[in-house]
């Protein structure tokens, strides 16, 4: 089978052979690509774009059997798209990993998962488009990937009912809460979303990624993720939480910078299709949820970033004809409280977003397809193609050179970060001691506590905090013990003011 499909692929834009002609050489072209490439050259001297040789522009035969080849190949794989049988349902499918990160930040490619998902039935001939959440971690990204795929089972229901039962939880891609990472690499949903547009049917993949560009782990490691993600993506989600702040404008100004890394490697835009979906979102006096609140929180955004000049790609790609922003509000505090994600746990203005947000994403895909920097749009074998050539070896992926401005910026990033969890160690030591000194100001309750009894309690506090701050802290170890023996220094020096001061009104 993988003969023959090499047997009816144009070389050109490598998709299966569409009105395929032969030339004097006895290559085989699409109509349409050999015109197209003869167009860009000289009129005198045309040659094959395979072998080379001279040909001449007039002699482009029609070739019927090759044609004939074609559709005989093709037809099976098209029906295997459909359920077979009245009444039939499509197989249900489940997450299949594609990319495995081990404990040293290695990370993976599993050619055949891969292959089984982009090879698979009609999917190899067809138009794909590759729905990705992107962020940092912790941010519900697997949960919005579970009602995407609630929706896109169920596409033409006008009501809530694809939304699930009021006490049906999530079970697809896992999630659950709390502040551990439970994505590890890359997962995507092995079986095909169909969905027509302008009369064709266009593959859809939900994928899942842990969290690039996350400042806990290896910067190479991140970059690499965020490789993977842009070249498995061709609808974006950025997924923020409350406020597009410096951090997820940093976020974005490296992603981008991947993104034209990549693209000028593999033929593909950076960017095609972005929404930034802020979530737990507290409105103002008049403010508005939804499309139209986030259309002019954008323009906000976007004036705001103009007046510091520093995030020009963000800046870019959030003007981009193709970006929208979307404002979904907190889904309230039963939700929080029940872990499991149902529809009866939501608030209903929250459920009421959720439900327009998810259905204009549905009811959009299948003009976001995966194209390259020409505009076509790339079956799933081909962009399965890619990622191998681009990704292969299959042991672990060693990282290229990053650029420097990158570097620079994820490493001020990650101590921005590391400088704010210092900082609230910091307060929250000194509203302890505060707290101490104001309840021992009068003789009676400081006689309750002697001195020593004192010490033993604020060095417990400073133990705490100390031990907080470290599971806070970014960077490797070195940073980290740096930062923490900084800290302890100022919290010996909060504590060395206060005793002796406590001490005296204790002997008095």
């Amino acid at each position: 089978m993988q003969r023959l499909r090499e047997d009816i692929t144009c070389f050109i834009c490598l998709n299966v052979l569409d009105d395929p002609v032969s030339i004097e050489c006895g290559h085989n072209f699409c109509r349409g690509c050999l015109e197209a490439h003869w167009s860009g050259v000289s009129a005198q001297g045309s040659q094959c774009p395979k072998c080379r040789a001279s040909c001449s522009r007039d002699r482009m035969i029609p070739d019927s059997q090759l044609r004939a080849l074609v559709e005989k190949i093709t037809e099976p794989l098209w029906e295997d798209m459909e359920p077979q049988g009245p009444g039939a349902q499509p197989e249900p499918g489940r997450p299949v990993q594609l990319v495995r990160l081990d404990e040293e930040g290695g990370l993976t490619l599993d050619e055949e998962a891969l292959s089984r998902c982009l090879e698979q039935g009609g999917v190899w001939d067809s138009p794909v488009c590759l729905v990705s959440i992107i962020g940092e971690q912790r941010r519900g990204k697997s949960f919005l990937l579970n009602y995407l795929l609630r929706r896109f089972r169920s596409p033409e229901a006008a009501d809530a009912s694809w939304m699930g039962r009021e006490d049906e939880a999530l079970g697809d891609f896992e999630c659950r809460a709390g502040t551990a990472t439970v994505t590890r690499g890359m997962w995507m949903w092995d079986k095909p979303l169909w969905v027509q547009d302008q009369g064709r049917k266009v593959a859809v993949f939900l994928v899942d990624t842990e969290g690039s560009l996350d400042l806990q782990r290896h910067m190479e490691t991140s970059i690499k993720l965020s490789v993977f993600s842009i070249l498995l993506s061709s609808y974006w989600i950025f997924n923020i939480s409350s406020t597009f702040t410096r951090t997820e404008a940093d976020y974005l100004e490296m992603f981008i910078q991947v993104a034209k890394e990549v693209g000028e490697t593999c033929n593909l835009p950076p960017i095609q299709r972005l929404d930034l979906l802020v979530r737990d979102w507290q409105p103002g006096p008049c403010g508005a949820y939804g499309a139209d609140g986030g259309q002019e929180y954008l323009r906000d955004i976007t004036r705001e970033l103009e007046k510091h000049s520093v995030h020009h790609l963000a800046l870019g790609a959030l003007r981009a004809s193709g970006t929208r922003c979307y404002l979904l509000p907190h889904p309230g505090t039963g939700f929080t409280k029940s872990r499991a994600g149902t529809p009866g746990d939501m608030d209903e203005d929250f459920r009421q977003c959720l439900w327009d947000y998810i259905t204009s994403v549905v009811r959009s895909a299948g003009t976001h397809v995966r194209r390259d920097r020409a505009g076509r749009a790339m079956r799933g074998a081909r962009v399965a193609d890619r990622i191998k050539v681009e990704m292969v070896p299959s042991p672990p992926l060693t990282p290229s050179p990053l650029p420097p401005q990158m570097a620079e910026t994820f490493a001020a990033r990650r101590q921005e970060e590391n400088r704010r969890a210092v900082e609230a160690a910091r307060r929250e030591y000194e509203q302890f001691v505060q707290e101490q000194d104001r309840g021992h100001h009068s003789m009676i309750p400081c006689l309750r506590v002697d001195p020593e009894e004192m010490q033993r309690q604020l060095a417990g506090k400073c133990r705490e905090v100390l031990k907080h701050c470290r599971g806070e802290l970014l960077g490797e170890d070195p940073q980290k013990q740096a930062a923490l023996e900084k800290l302890e220094e100022e919290l010996y020096r909060q504590t060395a003011q206060f005793l002796p001061a406590y001490g005296q009104r204790f002997k008095e």
